[in-house]
């Protein structure tokens, strides 16, 4: 997926300059009648790859419910965009992460994941090789231990 979220973040950039060339709307009625149909609705944008429409509604959604899942507007739109989608395609997902616009080297971070990983493998198949040598049951007509 994190080609997918890479494309997304490209084309959402470039629409975010293409917005921010417009006049801005003088709407002063909400497009939305909650915040969840407002999420519904961006969702719907980026699956349909409207990506200027999707950074309307994230400004238009931020002065109606300021910092709220929209941010506010001093963060970034993209970024609060690439979040929401990615929190909606994992929703049930378990073991799911993603690094979006990270700027620094991840070779390390991802060379020490891959070592825990192989740590956490061990462990397991170590774990599976045990077994059990006997089993205690107490014996529930014994009420107690007397000497």
């Amino acid at each position: 997926m994190s080609r997918e979220l890479s494309d997304l973040k490209s084309s959402l950039k470039a629409a975010s300059v293409s917005v921010a060339n417009e006049q801005p709307s003088s709407s002063t009625e909400p497009a939305f009648s909650s915040s969840e149909a407002a999420v519904q609705s961006v969702l719907e944008c980026l699956r349909n790859k409207q990506f200027s429409t999707a950074i309307r509604h994230i400004r238009d959604c931020r002065s109606v419910w300021p910092n709220d899942i929209f941010g506010s507007s001093a963060e970034d739109e993209v970024q609060t965009l690439l979040n929401m989608y990615f929190r909606h395609q994992t929703l049930g997902q378990t073991g799911t992460f993603a690094l979006v616009g990270s700027k620094q080297d991840l070779s390390e971070i991802c060379m020490k994941l891959m070592e825990l990983n192989g740590e956490i493998r061990d462990m397991i198949r170590r774990a599976q090789g045990y077994r059990v040598l006997t089993t205690f049951l107490p014996d529930s007509s014994v009420s107690g231990i007397s000497l």
